[in-house]
């Protein structure tokens, strides 16, 4: 026998899951174990795989050789097909020669999607999604592969062409298959033995043999085709039958949805595509002109004075006066650099921290109330404090800028550290990688879009930051030149420097947005509406 559980009970501290289940399976078998939601399914598959620990004295699997196919899709979106069947091997760290290359290229031919080695996961429907799946899972040669629900979020024939595949797989392998469904049908095509559970805690409450007959008959001699035999039909009629009650609750299968297709667009096509994806950025001009001739209209019909505002007109003069003569460069390069470096450091420290808070409770409870009650204190009021502590240098300024970007930075990392390893829980809960493959391979790729969120937000905060710390002790930047305008009454200056504190405000969000989409295509995340995909 493969496997052995002897009166298995497991539960978590005082919510008992499983009760006193006993069972056997031998090598070779393809078993299903179907109940209704709820009733410890997949808490089961989880002691099998090693996931969740129990004594061997309930549950004896003879072999680490396991590979498991999750419920919920769980390919990396960063990597192709082929790269996503070589997961294990990089995880267990054995060189990927060119060797293993084929033999993952062979085991995704075997699973029907040959010619499909380099394409990602956006690009693949539902059903095509699980046989790279399946493909993972046999590339390995396990002796024993568990599928937790596969197929139950595809259409119906999606599920049904994936069956054929299952049951042909399990003819041309030596792996034992454990199954959960809820599909009664589903079940008994592909099993010998078929377990049904109730109750909570769960019971095994019938066992069910079917006979390995051909799955065809007089009427329906169809090879390839979803028919069950009379042996599976009969106990079909049977389970559903005696364990009726079972599908009160059953959810009815969910559709996958339609399959992108890939489609040739012709230049009118892309053109139109482009437009409408840049058409608010087509806008702005025109709302800049618009925002120009309100305020013109408002200095003039309000008789406003030049004191208090000056005329657009004047402003735009100066501003280009600035531009053409150079005289804004050295306040602007102080300002960026001043920003900048901030930022910089800001990101090093959130991304360490954040890291180690997400990871740790003890951390995390220690460091977070005092973070949070230092970023109660205003900026503004900080910074005559570290003028006095680190002179009236650029290190003020600089200082500034992190305290400004720190603590919302250090939020957003700690948030897409968590999400990140919620995301991949299953599969690295599953391999156990070393924690810096689990960073690497898992964590940090799928943490680096929301990190990148709060980054196009964070780094214009810095320019704030930056701008505070020369107002207090700056004669360069920025924040300094509107002071010393202020100090001479030019007001036109004050005004070109706020246009100015706007324009790199704008700048950096839009570079950081730019370095966003570029990282998500590195990624294959799509970002748009549309998805490019193929058909199956």
């Amino acid at each position: 026998m493969l496997i052995e559980a002897d009166h298995l009970t497991f539960g978590f501290k005082q919510d008992v899951i499983l009760q006193d289940i006993s069972f056997t399976i031998a090598r070779n078998q393809f078993v299903s174990f179907i109940g209704p939601s709820g009733c410890g399914k997949t808490t089961l598959l989880y002691l099998l795989a090693g996931i969740y620990p129990v004594s061997r004295n309930m549950l004896d699997v003879q072999t680490d050789h396991i590979s498991f196919v999750f419920q919920h899709d769980s390919l990396l979106e960063w990597r192709d097909a082929l790269r996503n069947v070589l997961l294990p091997f990089e995880l267990d760290g054995t060189p990927i020669t060119p060797e293993l290359k084929q033999k993952a290229v062979e085991t995704l031919k075997t699973v029907g999607l040959e010619g499909f080695e380099h394409y990602f996961p956006r690009q693949l429907s539902g059903g095509m999604k699980k046989r790279v799946e399946i493909a993972r899972a046999l590339v390995t040669d396990p002796d024993l592969l568990i599928l937790d629900e596969p197929f139950s979020a595809l259409d119906i024939l999606t599920r049904e062409r994936l069956n054929i595949l299952s049951k042909k797989l399990h003819t041309m392998t030596t792996c034992t298959i454990v199954l959960v469904t809820h599909s009664v049908e589903e079940a008994c095509f592909l099993s010998d033995k078929v377990f049904v559970m109730a109750n909570q805690p769960a019971e095994i409450v019938k066992v069910k043999e079917i006979e390995n007959t051909a799955h065809c008959d007089a009427e329906n001699c169809e090879p390839g085709r979803f028919f069950l035999s009379d042996s599976e039909r009969s106990i079909n009629r049977e389970i559903r039958q005696e364990a009726n009650h079972l599908w009160q609750h059953a959810q009815a299968i969910r559709p996958n949805g339609a399959v992108n297709t890939t489609t040739f667009e012709g230049r009118n096509a892309r053109l139109k595509r482009w437009f409408s994806r840049h058409f608010f950025m087509c806008l702005i001009p025109l709302e800049l002109l618009g925002m120009f001739w309100l305020l013109s209209f408002i200095k003039v019909r309000f008789v406003i004075p030049d004191f208090l505002f000056p005329h657009p007109s004047a402003i735009v003069k100066r501003f280009m006066s600035t531009l053409h003569t150079g005289f804004i460069w050295s306040d602007l390069s102080v300002t960026i650099l001043e920003s900048l470096t901030g930022f910089t450091i800001a990101l090093s420290i959130t991304l360490v921290l954040g890291y180690l808070i997400a990871k740790s409770r003890l951390l995390s409870q220690l460091l977070m109330p005092y973070l949070i009650a230092t970023n109660t204190i205003p900026s503004v009021a900080l910074a005559p404090f570290l003028v006095l502590w680190l002179g009236f240098g650029m290190a003020p300024k600089i200082f500034t800028a992190v305290i400004v970007v720190f603590f919302p930075m250090l939020i957003n990392n700690i948030s897409a550290i968590k999400l990140a390893e919620q995301r991949m829980q299953e599969l690295i809960r599953f391999y156990k990688p070393f924690w810096v493959k689990r960073f690497v391979k898992f964590e940090l790729p799928a943490a680096l879009p929301v990190i990148f969120s709060g980054i196009k937000v964070s780094i214009t905060l810095s320019v704030i930051g930056a701008v505070v710390g020369e107002f207090i002790s700056g004669n360069t930047g920025l924040g300094s030149l509107v002071g010393r305008a202020k100090a001479n009454f030019d007001i036109e200056l004050m005004f070109v420097a706020l246009v100015w504190l706007v324009l790199l405000g704008l700048s950096y969000y839009n570079i950081a947005n730019v370095l966003y989409l570029g990282l998500c295509k590195k990624l294959h995340i799509s970002q748009q509406r549309e998805t490019y995909s193929n058909p199956k």
